[in-house]
C-alpha cells in the first residue's frame, strides 16, 4: 500500500486546531467601581449551608434580608466551622468599595462543630480546622483592612464539654477578651447582637468637626472645650494648642492635646481660610467610648499670660462657628447564625435577635445611600 506523509507544517497546523476552543480573547475583567455603602452576607448551618450573598444593606433592601432570616429552617447537624471558613471565602472573594475600613465575620452558636473537618480534604480532624480558620481570622487581609470577628455563644443542653465551647467562641473571634460574648440566653444574646452592630457603625463612621474664629496672635494658646463650662480650668473635654502662622500664611494649632477624646488630626492641625476666618477640621473625633462629640455647648478661650487664665471669646458661638459632619465608610460584614435542633424554642429568639441586628444597621446607615 501506497504511504501518503504529510508535511510537518501541516501536522503542527492540525494539532493547533485541536486544541483551539474558541477566539481566545481573554473576559475582561470589570473595572466599574463598586457602589460604596455597608455590604451584609448571612450563612445558616446545620447538617446544610443556607446562603444570603453579600449586598447593600440599607432602609430599601433590609427586608430582603429579614426575610431570609425568617425563612431558615432548624434540621441536625453543626458544620460551624465550615460556616464560619465559607464566610470568610466570601469576604475574599468579594469586589471591594474603595473606601472600605471595616470587614467583619458574626457568628452565632449554641454548640460545638460537628464533622466540618469531613468537608474539607485538607484537614483530618475538627481542631485542625479550627486552628486553620482562626489562623485566617487573624491573618487575612480584605481590601487592606484586617477582619474583625465576633462570636456569640448560647451553651444548648447537649454541650457536655465546657472548655471546648470556650475555645470555639475564642478562636472563631478576632480578639478573645473584647469579641467573645457566652451569654446564659437569647435575651442576652440579643443584646450583644445590638452591641456589635453599634460597635460596627462606629467603627464605619467618622465624625469630622469644623471649628471656625477669628485669626489669633501668634503663640496664643488656645482651648476648645466641649462640656458647657463657664471655667475652662473645669472642663474634662477639650481640644487645646498653640496658634501659629504657617510661612504660607496660613491659620495652624500645634502641640495640639486632646483630653477626654480622641482625634485621627494629630498634634499639628492646619487652617483653612474661610472668609477671613480660620476654619479647622478635626477628622473623626470621639470620646473616650469612640461615640460622636456633641458641639453644642463648644466655646473658644483663650490664656491670657498677664493675668494667667483662660478668658472667654465671646464672637465665638457654637451654633455660627462649629458643624459636625459624618463620613461615612463602607463595610463589609458576614453573620454566621447556627440552625440547629439543639435550639429548640430558642430558634425563633435567634432569628428575632438576627433580624434586629439587621434593623440596627440598616437603621444606623440609613441615608447614605
Amino acid at each position: 500500500m501506497k504511504r501518503h506523509f504529510l508535511p510537518l507544517a501541516a501536522i503542527m497546523l492540525a494539532l493547533s486546531l485541536s486544541t483551539f476552543t474558541g477566539c481566545g480573547k481573554q473576559k475582561p475583567k470589570d473595572n466599574t467601581p463598586v457602589q460604596e455603602g455597608l455590604y451584609l452576607g448571612i450563612i445558616g448551618f446545620n447538617s446544610d449551608f443556607y446562603t444570603m450573598p453579600l449586598g447593600l444593606l440599607n432602609q430599601n433592601t433590609k427586608s430582603n434580608f429579614e426575610r431570609f432570616v425568617d425563612g431558615l429552617n432548624m434540621q441536625n447537624g453543626t458544620y460551624l466551622y465550615h460556616a464560619v471558613n465559607m464566610g470568610l471565602n466570601t469576604l475574599a472573594s468579594a469586589r471591594i468599595p474603595d473606601n472600605l475600613i471595616n470587614v467583619s465575620v458574626v457568628t452565632f452558636t449554641d454548640g460545638i462543630d460537628q464533622g466540618s473537618y469531613t468537608l474539607s480534604d485538607s484537614y483530618n480532624s475538627g481542631s485542625e480546622y479550627l486552628t486553620a480558620i482562626n489562623n485566617r481570622i487573624r491573618n487575612d487581609i480584605v481590601g487592606n483592612v484586617n477582619i474583625s470577628a465576633y462570636s456569640i455563644g448560647v451553651r444548648g443542653s447537649d454541650v457536655t464539654n465546657v472548655e471546648d465551647f470556650r475555645n470555639n467562641l475564642k478562636k472563631l473571634s478576632s480578639d478573645p477578651v473584647n469579641n467573645v460574648f457566652e451569654v446564659s440566653n437569647m435575651s442576652e444574646a440579643s443584646d450583644k447582637f445590638a452591641e456589635i452592630a453599634q460597635q460596627l457603625y462606629n467603627q464605619s463612621t467618622f465624625y469630622n468637626v469644623k471649628l471656625r474664629m477669628s485669626p489669633q496672635e501668634p503663640n496664643t494658646r488656645i482651648r476648645f472645650t466641649f462640656d458647657n463650662v463657664d471655667d475652662a480650668d473645669d472642663s474634662q473635654c477639650y481640644i487645646e494648642g498653640v496658634y501659629v502662622r504657617t510661612s504660607d500664611n496660613k491659620g495652624q494649632l500645634t502641640s495640639v492635646d486632646y483630653v477626654g477624646m480622641e482625634c485621627m488630626s494629630g498634634v499639628t492641625v492646619t487652617a483653612a481660610s474661610v472668609n477671613g476666618y480660620d476654619q479647622f477640621s478635626f477628622q473623626n473625633l470621639v470620646d473616650l467610648q469612640g461615640n460622636q462629640v456633641s458641639t453644642d455647648y463648644v466655646k473658644l478661650w483663650h490664656w491670657e499670660g498677664t493675668t494667667n487664665q483662660w478668658g472667654p471669646n465671646s464672637e465665638f458661638t457654637s451654633s455660627g462657628d462649629s458643624e459636625t459632619i459624618d463620613e461615612y465608610k463602607s463595610a463589609m460584614i458576614m453573620l454566621v447564625l447556627d440552625c440547629s435542633n439543639s435550639l429548640g424554642s430558642d430558634f425563633v429568639n435567634m432569628k428575632t435577635a438576627a433580624n434586629s441586628f439587621i434593623e440596627n444597621l440598616s437603621g444606623n446607615y440609613s441615608g447614605r445611600r
